[in-house]
């Protein structure tokens, strides 16, 4: 027999728990991730691996959490800069708007589901354009807006959803994380060494 509570696949009575205890614990519940990314030894081309995290100063390193991703290019933009062997491999910029959409479907699903809005289908697209010119120091770094231009997403929503709902599920977009990677002034600090 199947919960009532369940929605969507998740348990709502634990959702509600892990939210409360985010609420009474302001210290606990954070993340430390981490993505480390290899040269492979041939121009625009690495290896990154994703795995281990820690959850509340505890490191989580399970095996089956290990990824490895080959990050590059498209064929045709390799071609026209010239590296040997050309391939299509998963673009850098292309992730990170991959993983805005996949994070606002995490935003809308989850709290819709806790909110009782019954959403029976989502489809992000996120999209931008991208000038190069800032990758191939042709325009410094204070040219990365212009250079990304505007970052655009569409959501499609199925379901018996008021327009009540829409609103809230288009404000449930800006509590992605990834969103907010995007759209705030996240400090960056470089350390580089010599190994």
């Amino acid at each position: 027999m199947i919960s009532s509570n369940i929605v969507q696949n998740v348990d709502l009575e634990k959702l509600q728990g892990f939210r409360s205890f985010l609420q009474d614990n302001p210290d606990k519940g954070k993340l430390v991730l981490e993505a480390r990314a290899l040269y492979e030894g041939q121009v625009g081309r690495s290896t990154v691996h994703i795995g281990p995290y820690e959850l509340d100063g505890n490191r989580v390193d399970r095996e089956t959490r290990h990824y490895t991703i080959p990050f590059g290019a498209w064929r045709e933009v390799e071609e026209a800069i010239g590296v040997e062997g050309p391939t299509d491999r998963y673009e850098p910029v292309e992730m990170a708007l991959a993983a805005t959409a996949a994070c606002v479907i995490n935003s809308i699903s989850f709290n819709t589901a806790r909110l009782g809005i019954d959403v029976e289908d989502l489809e992000i697209t996120v999209r931008s354009h991208v000038d190069p010119r800032v990758l191939f120091a042709v325009k410094g770094p204070e040219s990365h807006g212009p250079c990304l231009g505007t970052i655009e997403y569409d959501v499609k929503v199925k379901g018996d959803i008021s327009d009540e709902e829409l609103e809230t599920i288009k404000q449930l977009c800006e509590h992605s994380p990834v969103y907010g990677l995007l759209v705030e002034p996240i400090p960056l600090k470089a350390n580089v060494v010599r190994e």
